[in-house]
């Protein structure tokens, strides 16, 4: 099949259309491809005109998989293509300004940069880890002596 034919050969069932579809697009879900095949038809057509048909073949469809084969098609442009169509062309003699450093939310601006939070908030694991150690170290020593004594009152 080439790139020129807009519709797969034309067969007598479903299955057969549908595997045509399939080489035309590989990787698109069947219920996109049953759109691009009923849009092909009429591009005017709206999800409502062809629910019940994709559902005797079993195919579900939504309306994602209908936007989906309007890009395909070139129905629809995608939302970058369109933004990008509404904006007039620049000038050539038009300058680009420097992008602005992007402003933090309030609580940052309040209570430092995101940089000085990440520090504290390790400093804070390290101080309460280095407590926790602290608490086991003593822990340690109090067995050992609890140890040493119950050791040495034997040996007297």
């Amino acid at each position: 099949m080439t790139d020129l034919e807009p519709n797969p050969p034309a067969n007598d069932t479903w299955d057969a259309i549908l595997d045509g579809w399939r080489r035309r697009y590989p990787g698109q879900r069947d219920s996109v491809l049953f759109c691009i095949h009923k849009l092909q038809q009429d591009p005017d057509l709206t999800l409502r005109d062809f629910r019940d048909e994709a559902r005797l073949h079993g195919i579900p469809v939504a309306g994602r998989s209908l936007h989906s084969a309007r890009l395909l098609l070139g129905i629809t442009k995608a939302p970058a293509e369109a933004a990008a169509a509404a904006q007039p062309a620049p000038d050539a003699a038009a300058t680009i300004a420097p992008a602005r450093p992007r402003r933090g939310r309030a609580a940052d601006d309040a209570t430092g940069s995101i940089e000085d939070q990440v520090v504290a908030a390790v400093r804070r694991m390290q101080s309460a880890a280095g407590a926790e150690t602290e608490r086991l170290r003593a822990g340690i020593r109090q067995a050992i002596a609890v140890l040493q004594r119950a050791l040495g009152d034997d040996d007297a």
